[in-house]
């Protein structure tokens, strides 16, 4: 079941430029970057091949992640692909750091 809301995720301070992590948050896998200072959250799972996001290779000069099972790159941005094989872009939360924190809002 999926809950809507804000979710504290992490600590901004703990997640290195150019890294990412994985968290459940209102049910949701989601993959939180850290991209040129800013925080960055997509739902982690794959549209094309089910692989978790958050291991992917990250690119700080694109913004963009690389999936790690068959090399699709998906914009940071806007959850689109932008190279197949995967079609469907994923879905792309708002966040924002309050006194450390990185929080996510699914509604």
């Amino acid at each position: 079941m999926i809950r809507t809301g804000r979710f504290a995720v992490g600590a901004y301070s703990e997640l290195a430029e150019g890294e990412a992590f994985r968290v459940r948050a209102g049910g949701i896998p989601l993959a939180v970057f850290k991209v040129r200072g800013e925080i960055k959250v997509i739902e982690d799972t794959c549209s094309h091949g089910q692989a978790s996001l958050s291991e992917g290779e990250v690119s700080t000069e694109y913004c963009t992640v690389i999936c790690p099972l068959h090399g699709s790159i998906f914009d940071l941005d806007t959850g689109e692909p932008l190279t197949a094989p995967a079609t469907t872009p994923v879905e792309r939360f708002e966040s924002e750091v309050e006194d450390d924190q990185i929080v996510v809002t699914i509604i």
